[in-house]
């Protein structure tokens, strides 16, 4: 699975919906939903993301990226 449609679970989206070039703040995330998103990513791709950062002005393109950079030995 892939941050895009881990978020597109969370947010009850078809991951298709979710463009990943806009900022992650503009999906509507709360405080709330983005504190389980970081610990989700951290159970499901051992990579700690803080919850400030699917608040933010970074793309899901980032995100991703940053992820796949920091769990890539």
């Amino acid at each position: 699975m892939s941050i895009t449609g881990l978020i597109a679970e969370f947010l009850a989206m078809d991951e298709a919906e979710i463009l990943t070039d806009r900022p992650i703040g503009e999906l509507g995330i709360d405080s709330l939903t983005a504190a389980e998103m970081s610990v989700a990513v951290e159970e499901r791709f051992g990579v700690v993301i803080p919850l400030e950062r699917f608040l933010g002005s970074e793309t899901l393109e980032e995100l991703d990226r940053g992820l796949h950079e920091r769990a890539t030995p």
